[in-house]
């Protein structure tokens, strides 16, 4: 099956690929839920909209460094939806858009643990707790007084739990027809896409 063109592959096989690419807790959870809600990190969502767009049986999927972040978390209703935080490998090197030592919402995503499942999905490789000498390019997202740069504990176990954890490939069949440019480095699949 694996050397059959893509169109051969089933559409509910691919879908069955891609759902057990999910941390276990939201594939769980996706069953359970009757709408799936893709946040983008788009200036012009903001809070009012997501009040009345939201409902109890929704799951989110925040991307990255994912915007209205103590919105998600402290909200009378969105602090109880089940979560999946999806972050993309810069590159190819240590760090993921959104986690340390970039910008991030680490203290956020701390108190969404402690109010609903969260699951968190990285785009080709799992977070490796670089420190910000890691960075190749520390001058893209300058290093502020109020940035996390260490993971607590709670989150790190988090991070190394298959229960909540899972690497979702650039080279997955399911986004095997994104157009990918040799000679790009940066033509694999966006967060959003992926």
């Amino acid at each position: 099956m694996l050397d059959q063109p893509l169109s051969n592959i089933s559409s509910s096989h691919l879908a069955a690929e891609a759902f057990a690419a999910l941390p276990p807790i939201m594939q769980a959870r996706l069953i359970q839920s009757q709408r799936v809600i893709l946040i983008a990190n788009n200036p012009s969502i903001d809070t009012a909209i997501l009040k009345t767009l939201l409902q109890p049986t929704d799951m989110l999927v925040l991307f990255n460094d994912f915007i209205h972040a103590d919105f998600f978390a402290h909200h009378p209703l969105a602090k109880y939806l089940p979560k999946l935080l999806f972050f993309r490998q810069i590159g190819d090197s240590k760090l993921h858009f959104g986690l340390p030592p970039r910008s991030n919402n680490v203290t956020a995503i701390l108190d969404m643990t402690k109010q609903a499942p969260l699951g968190i999905l990285f785009g080709n490789a799992a977070y490796q707790f670089p420190i910000p000498c890691d960075d190749p390019n520390p001058t893209d997202d300058p290093i502020t007084a109020n940035r996390v740069l260490e993971i607590p504990e709670p989150l790190e176990k988090l991070l190394r739990s298959d229960e909540h954890c899972a690497v979702l490939s650039e080279q997955h069949k399911v986004v095997a027809d994104y157009p990918i440019f040799a000679d790009i480095h940066s033509s694999a699949p966006t967060s959003g896409f992926l």
